[in-house]
């Protein structure tokens, strides 16, 4: 009986020990292909060198469980976490279970945590997270990917590293790397890519809009700002010493306004502050200033040159509100505004155009003066037609204008100037009162300007009159215009189509020769050129006809009431007038040269008998033909 107790506390035993580990058992075999220590994730590959009939294998075996999970007939195992593991082959051999534990070393694959700020401009930092993957490691390898040479970060040295890169107009791609020098079997870990975006787009964004100075010196600054990003507005006078003028660190569009010189031109300028603790600084916007003064009716305008040329496009200046001029030369500051009258007020201010801002003066206000008015010196006078003559002045000085006052006085034939009209805010006058076939006219002109000064009364320029002294055509010389008279052209114009005109320079009387030409009847104009070739005048038109025209009543009533007291007969265009009237016996009672005298209805200075007469007309027309008219008519009491 002891025995049998004996052998029964052994086997116990024995029991107790399997269940502490299987690894000691022994008795199975297998070999690890290619490699049992490397870097995750870790392939291996089994191969037995037993002969079993049933063989099972744990991945991650924990040295203690006496029943764990077996594979039977594994051929791999893929290990993806850093770390050391345990194989457990468990084996029939001959109805007997054997066992086999190899090692397994998986070395850190990961890539330590790392992340990156862009500071502005080109500088980034970058910061590693201390854990168990850096720990992992002996070093850690940074590429910047911009070509430079490969960061190689050591355990004890700080977990911040910045760089800085020359070029940021692309995103370079950075690479960390755990490596490992203490080993062969794993010599670094996985390559992580980390795209760098850089800051300085966004810093650049918040860029000056625009800059408004006002006219009570308030300048206003309006630029695009960045959440969290504080960002200075900075003035200075001489580009070179700035001043804060205020402070956001607001989002979206932001104003800033504070008090100036009004009268000063300054560089304004932002300064914001990077996630680095650094200042990225805009490029300066120059604030305008605009001045003038006035003279000679005519305002100059002058204001500060735009103190950066990159991207400049145009200056505008504006008047009363309204765009007044556009200047693309930076270096064009000043501006001649001749549209403008005497007396009036007139507010100018300035926009300096870039691709990317606007800068605006304060308002200027300039009242137009003139020292002394400056009279008429451009006019000239027209007939327009029969009844109608038309004066014309050109205003002195530059530019267009409307408030002011021109006195017309007139000299009738030659007479005394008397004053004929006053035109208002006009330049035109039209004479109706006019005789044109009868009376040249001359005028003279006086401007006041609209600060109630007086110019001198203009010389005087008068209208052409045309006349027909028989065999001649005469016209009168006085200059129809405030410039001298260059040529006189005539112009003919017959009723059947003829027509001619032609030069006759300076003379003042032509014969007109029609006695090869069919028409019935012409007309005649004379035109006056100035010598500077602005102006022409024209005169009244006359009519010449190749049949005489003859009126005479047939009848009259010489009674001494006041009416038709005289036999009168109506011609016109004939150089010779003869008239005959002769009584009912064939004598003549009355006779005349001129055709002004009518007969007064008496023979030898008693009055006729009442009764029927017969008039006798012989007329010598322009053309030298002689026309010969008789009728009748009746003597009334």
């Amino acid at each position: 009986m002891k025995r049998i107790i004996l052998v029964m506390l052994i086997v116990s035993a024995f029991n107790f020990a399997s269940a502490q580990g299987l690894c000691d058992i022994g008795g199975g075999g297998f070999e690890l292909l290619p490699k049992s220590e490397g870097c995750a994730p870790l392939i291996v590959n089994i191969s037995p060198t037993i002969n079993a009939l049933s063989v099972g294998y744990a991945q991650e075996y924990d040295g203690i469980t006496d029943s764990p999970t077996l594979v039977r007939n594994a051929k791999q195992f893929t290990y993806r976490a850093a770390g050391t593991f345990t194989i457990l082959q468990s084996a029939n051999v001959g109805g007997t279970e054997v066992y086999q534990c190899k090692k397994i070393k998986v070395y850190e694959n990961a890539t330590p945590h790392t992340e990156y700020t862009s500071c502005g401009g080109g500088k980034i930092k970058v910061v590693m997270t201390r854990n168990s993957v850096l720990d992992a490691y002996d070093q850690v390898g940074i590429d910047w990917g911009d070509g430079s040479e490969e960061h190689i970060w050591s355990r004890g040295q700080a977990l911040e590293i910045e760089h800085s890169y020359a070029n940021t107009s692309g995103s370079p791609v950075l690479i960390v790397r755990g490596i490992y020098t203490s080993n062969t079997s794993c010599k670094e870990g996985y390559k992580w890519p980390l795209r760098i975006s850089f800051q300085q787009p966004q810093l650049k964004n918040i860029q000056i809009k625009s800059v408004e100075m006002k006219g009570n010196g308030r300048l206003l600054v309006v630029y695009e700002g960045l959440s969290a990003i504080s960002t200075d507005v900075m003035y200075s006078t001489d580009g070179n010493n700035y001043q804060i003028g205020g402070t956001k660190t607001s989002g979206g569009t932001q104003t800033s306004n504070f008090s100036l010189n009004a009268s000063q031109a300054y560089q304004i300028k932002l300064a914001s502050k990077d996630l680095c603790g650094g200042k990225l600084e805009s490029e300066s916007v120059s604030s305008m200033i605009v001045n003038g003064s006035s003279a000679d009716e005519k305002n100059e305008i002058t204001w500060n040159k735009y103190a950066n040329a990159t991207d400049f496009e145009s200056y505008t200046l504006w008047r009363d509100g309204i765009e007044l001029k556009t200047i693309d030369d930076i270096n064009t500051t000043s501006f001649s505004d001749e549209d403008v009258q005497c007396g009036d007020s007139y507010e100018y201010y300035i926009v300096a155009k870039t691709k990317t801002i606007t800068s605006t003066s304060a308002p200027f206000t300039i009242k137009t003066t003139l020292s002394s008015p400056k009279p008429i010196d451009q006019a000239f006078v027209n007939v327009v037609s029969d009844g109608l003559i038309e004066v014309t002045a050109i205003i002195p000085g530059p530019g267009t204008k409307t408030n002011y006052d021109l006195v017309i006085e007139r000299s009738e034939n030659g007479g005394i100037f008397k004053k004929v009209n006053t035109l208002y805010g006009e330049a035109t006058y039209q004479d109706f009162d006019v005789k044109v076939n009868d009376f040249g006219y001359c005028y003279r002109l006086i401007y006041q300007n609209a600060c109630g000064q007086r110019a001198p009364a203009s010389e005087p320029i008068c209208s052409i009159l045309l006349k027909n002294e028989s065999p001649l055509l005469t016209w009168t010389t006085e200059k129809p215009f405030l410039d001298e008279i260059d040529s006189y052209t005539l112009t003919r114009t017959g009723a059947a189509g003829s027509n001619d005109s032609r030069n006759v320079k300076l003379v003042s009387t032509f014969y007109p020769d029609l006695t090869k030409l069919s028409d019935l009847s012409f007309t005649f104009q004379i035109r006056a050129d100035s010598k500077n070739g602005n102006y022409q005048s024209l005169s009244n038109i006359i009519t010449y006809k190749r049949d005489t025209d003859i009126y005479a009543p047939d009848a009259f009533s010489p009674n001494d009431d006041g009416y038709n007291d005289t036999f009168e007969v109506k011609a016109a265009m004939f150089k010779t007038f003869k008239l005959s009237v002769i009584n009912r016996w064939g004598e003549v009672v009355f006779h005349s040269n001129d055709i002004a005298k009518g007969w007064n209805g008496k023979i030898k200075g008693n009055p006729a008998p009442v009764g029927s007469y017969i008039w006798r007309i012989e007329i010598v027309n322009n053309l030298d033909q002689t026309v010969k008219k008789n009728g009748t008519f009746v003597l009334l009491k």
